[in-house]
Formats: C-alpha cells, structure tokens, sequence
C-alpha cells in the first residue's frame, strides 16, 4: 500500500468520532492490512502531531494501560458506542506514536471479528408436529409453526432482517429508527413494531400475511405490488400469478396455532385442506369444488387426525379416505395422504 492511498480526512473524523459507516469500514480495511504497516505508523504519528497542535493535547502517558484495560472491561455496557472507537481514539490523543503498534493491533482483532459476526447465521427451527418459541437479541418474540425455521445475521442488532422458510407470528419490539424486515422466498414485510403472521411454505401456491395490530408494508420480491396493511387485514399472495388480495378478517383465527389450537371459521374445504396438512404433516388431496363448496366452523385443541376427519364426515357433506405410510427404495417413508371428496 502507498503511503498516498491513506485518507487524511478519514482518519481525522474517525478519531474525532465524526465519521459515517463507510469512513469506518476503511478504518478498519486499513488497520487490518499488514502490507505497509511502516508507512501507517509514520502516517498516523504525523496525524497525532496535527490532532495535538489543533487541540493543545499533551502528550501524557501516564496512566495509558489502566485506561485501556478500564475500557475493555466496561465496554460491554455501552450498546451504542464501540469499545474500539474510545480505546483507539483516547490512546492516540494521549499516548501517541508510541501505542500505533497497539492501534494496529487492535484494529486488525476488531476488524476479524465484524467480519465473522457480520458472515454468521443464527437458525431457529420447528421440527415437523412441532411448535417452537423463539426470542431474537432485539427483543422481538415469536412462535414457529411446525415444519418452519427463521434464519438471521449474527450482526442482527445493526440490520434487523429475518429470513423465513414456514409459518412464524412475530410480537415484534419498537424501533422507530431501525426498521423490521422479514423475507421468504416470494415476499417481504417492513414493521417498526407490530404482531403479525406469516405463511409460506414452499409447497403451498400462496403466501398468507395477516396483521393483529401495528402497521406493515407488504411488497413482493421486486417490490413491484405493494401494500400497506392495517390491523385485522389480511394479504394473500398468489405465488404462480405474481399477485395479491386483501380482506378484513379475525386474526385470531391465523394466530390460534400459538396457542395449540386448529381453529376454522366459516373456512372453504380447499383453506381446510392446507391447514390439515400444516398441522398434522399430512399431504391433503380435495376432489370436487372446494372454493365453491360448504363451509366449516370448528375448534380443535388435542383431537387426533381421525377425530377430527370423522366430524368433518357428520357436519359436511364430505368423505374421506387415508393412505398410510408407505416405505421408499431409500428407506424413508411417505407422508400419510387423505383424501376428501365432496358427496
């Protein structure tokens, strides 16, 4: 690296502590590279000859160490200001040339470990006939439905994006300053704070978003179809057609899973069908008309898949059939199928 690729300007404002994100990142590029570290020290020892005579600092090393190790005991209290940026900027204004090698040092271990944290992933996940509860390091809360998992960013506090593979409802903390964005493969939603629910599974046709209180912004992948979403609204996303419907429900309906409950409310057989399947990890096959068919009302909380096909069978003119388990060429097994026809 040549001595004139080092931004003078940048350098200032970072130690200043007037600087942005970008004017960071060089910072830490630039301690992190050990392809000149001469020309650094010479650089930065002239920097803190001018930050001196522009702020009449003395040059005072007592007490240098003490503060260091001070500030990295205490820094884990500090949220919003980085251990790093006091120790650095505090050491060059009191120590000078003499700590540049403890700078560089510094910087090079700062540097690493952003990097890692910004490059790992944390994933919470439900198994299959499961339900679980997860908390994120925002404070935001939710549950995963069975078969589902959310995936974030170890540098989560900074940039609040989930992904979302399933069934979530996210209770989600206020942050009028740091948006909420959840991602699955066809759409996104932007909250500041709000409890909302998310369906989308990879093998179902459409995505179900559904809005308890607060407000959210729906959109597709390409941001093409947007929506801004009030309480009791609910958005359906037709995957195949690249578009969307909307309709004011009771989302208790949609968020009753959390509580361990199967709740239909005046629901079509095909809407009944890809609940059955979530809920008991079924593949469900509808023969007849079920967007046009009758219509079902029922709570369930512990009942088994046959109880519940059997009511089915007496308050609808429906009946029904299961093909169990059965055993592939690699050992695995077939999910139970069941069958519902339309008398």
């Amino acid at each position: 690296m040549r001595e004139t690729e080092f931004d003078g300007e940048r350098i200032k404002k970072y130690f200043r502590g007037n600087y942005s994100e970008e004017e960071s990142d060089y910072l830490m590029r630039l301690f992190a590279s050990r392809g000149d570290e001469r020309r650094l020290r010479s650089h930065m020892s002239r920097q803190f000859d001018e930050i001196n005579e522009e702020e009449g600092d003395s040059k005072n090393l007592e007490g240098v160490l003490y503060k260091i190790h001070y500030d990295i005991n205490t820094s884990a209290a500090s949220k919003k200001k980085s251990p790093v940026i006091s120790i650095v900027r505090w050491s060059l204004q009191a120590a000078g040339a003499l700590l540049i090698p403890l700078m560089i040092y510094i910087g090079i271990q700062s540097y690493r470990s952003n990097v890692i944290r910004r490059e790992a992933w944390v994933e919470v996940n439900a198994p299959a006939w499961t339900r679980t509860q997860f908390s994120l390091p925002d404070g935001t809360t939710g549950w995963l439905n069975s078969s589902s998992s959310i995936k974030y960013r170890g540098d989560f506090l900074s940039k609040r994006e989930v992904d979302l593979k399933g069934e979530a409802f996210f209770d989600v903390a206020s942050d009028k300053h740091l948006p909420f964005i959840v991602r699955t493969q066809d759409i996104n939603v932007k909250v500041l704070g709000t409890r909302f629910n998310i369906a989308s599974y990879d093998n179902e046709r459409s995505v179900e978003v559904v809005l308890e209180e607060g407000k959210l912004e729906f959109n597709n992948n390409d941001k093409s179809k947007s929506y801004t979403m009030r309480p009791n609204d609910l958005v359906v996303y037709d995957k195949d057609n690249d578009d969307y419907y909307t309709e004011v429900v009771q989302p208790q309906k949609y968020l009753s899973w959390t509580e361990g409950k199967l709740v239909f409310r005046n629901d079509p057989l095909d809407v009944i069908a890809r609940r059955l399947e979530r809920w008991y990890n079924i593949d469900v096959e509808v023969v007849g008309s079920a967007n046009e068919g009758p219509r079902w009302r029922a709570t369930f909380i512990d009942e088994s898949l046959e109880e519940v096909l059997n009511l089915l069978k007496c308050s609808l003119p429906v009946d029904y059939s299961i093909e169990y388990q059965n055993q592939k060429p690699d050992d695995s097994f077939t999910k139970r199928k069941v069958i519902l026809k339309l008398k």
